[in-house]
């Protein structure tokens, strides 16, 4: 059992704050550490599970928020549009490059 790295909060506490930290901050090398350290520590599964499900709630709040602010604000309907995963410009780069795939394949092709 390692000692704890700050006073006033147990080591299993200490572990638990910094899995949700790194789930917020989206720090996954911080995460993957800190849970391995934790499973060593033999920190109960439910209690490293929680721990990330509160981080990622804290991560998603500002951007609930500012969702809802810009809805009302500017008539935008971001809370409730399905999460993007690529990001809009390079799927607008494979759009064209598409677009001028096609345009040279109909210019190739003489049937049609």
């Amino acid at each position: 059992m390692i000692e704890p790295r700050f006073k006033g909060l147990d080591t299993e506490t200490q572990l638990l704050v910094a899995l949700g930290s790194a789930v917020a901050s989206g720090c996954i090398p911080c995460l993957e550490k800190i849970t391995g350290i934790a499973q060593t520590e033999g920190i109960e599964e439910k209690k490293l599970k929680t721990a990330a499900i509160i981080g990622q709630f804290v991560k998603d709040q500002p951007a609930n928020n500012i969702k809802i602010t810009a809805d009302q604000l500017l008539g935008t309907h971001l809370h409730s549009a399905p999460v993007q995963s690529d990001c809009p410009f390079e799927s607008a780069e494979k759009q064209s490059a598409n677009k001028f795939e096609k345009s040279k394949s109909k210019e190739a092709c003489i049937c049609s």
